[in-house]
């Protein structure tokens, strides 16, 4: 017999999913700021909506990716098990290089910036953990997530109208 999940929970989850895909957004957007070219993909051999759906099967794995590594940590810290919560950041460690390497590497060296790399991937990793971190561990009321939601949903706005747009005019909205 399947079990339907709470109403909380699933508030909870899609504001965590929410919470990612702003924060992937505002990613994309300052680390284009930042380098000086365009992380998102566009141009016709891009399928429509692909920014969109994108950011959201990547804020969901890495939302779940992320609860999936707080959860073995949690369990080892519960049966004081130090190879256990050293394994779930390694994990988390490990996957999150190899993501942004495959997706992200070719772009960067393509673009004259290889040498970045290596600060690349510890800096992504360091972000989705923290966002991870903070949504899950740290902000446990869904009234404390949607607020942090809109707060991330106002800044990505105002990065992408105000300085993304200008510098890449070529890339209206995605």
């Amino acid at each position: 017999m399947s079990r339907i999940p709470k109403k909380d929970s699933l508030v909870s989850a899609l504001l965590t999913v929410g919470i990612f895909y702003f924060s992937f957004m505002i990613l994309d957007r300052g680390l284009s700021l930042i380098y000086g070219f365009n992380f998102q993909p566009y141009g016709p051999w891009v399928p429509p909506g692909f920014t969109v759906w994108g950011h959201a099967a990547n804020g969901s794995l890495a939302a779940l990716g992320t609860y999936l590594t707080l959860r073995l940590y949690g369990y080892g810290e519960r049966e004081n098990r130090v190879v256990i919560r050293v394994l779930a950041l390694a994990i988390f460690a490990v996957v999150g290089a190899v993501i942004p390497y495959m997706n992200d590497a070719e772009h960067l060296i393509k673009n004259g910036a290889g040498a970045t790399l290596p600060v690349y991937i510890v800096a992504n990793d360091l972000y989705v953990f923290t966002w991870g971190l903070l949504s899950h561990r740290i902000l446990k009321s869904h009234r404390g997530k949607a607020i942090l939601l809109v707060l991330m949903g106002a800044s990505f706005l105002f990065i992408h109208v105000f300085l993304y747009v200008p510098r890449f005019p070529e890339f209206y909205w995605s």
